[in-house]
């Protein structure tokens, strides 16, 4: 009898463990993100959603777009625009966008590092976070 107890609390135990499921820390949004200032020095936050063409160009993107911000706080005149084009064929539509980015600039060049890099993990949106030199 006690050999039955035995088995049935030990059953009962380890179906007790096999429910318990791990504890899963996200990883929080970091401070940078909403205030990514430095003392004396010019920062940018630069992101992007998940990008069509994969992991690395949603890494150019968000990088472009922090440059953009720091070349704007440095005096460098961006201008950005883009052009849709939508069609319509056999029912099907189908969709193509252009982005197009100028910079002018009185003979100054941007220079600058990454600070830190962070996706989040239920978007999939990458933030870049960069310094100027």
């Amino acid at each position: 009898m006690i050999k039955k107890i035995s088995i049935l609390a030990l059953i009962l135990l380890l179906s007790a463990c096999s429910a318990t499921k791990a504890k899963i820390e996200k990883n929080p949004r970091p401070q940078w993100i909403d205030s990514p200032y430095i003392a004396g020095k010019i920062t940018a936050v630069g992101s992007s959603h998940i990008h069509y063409k994969g992991k690395n160009a949603q890494r150019k993107l968000a990088i472009s777009r922090a440059i953009d911000e720091l070349a704007v706080q440095q005096g460098v005149h961006v201008s950005t625009y883009t052009t849709r084009h939508d069609k319509k064929s056999d029912g099907r539509y189908s969709a193509k966008s252009d982005i197009y980015s100028f910079q002018t600039s009185d003979n100054k060049t941007v220079h600058a590092h990454i600070k830190a890099v962070w996706s989040d993990p239920e978007t999939d949106e990458l933030f870049i976070w960069m310094v100027a030199d």
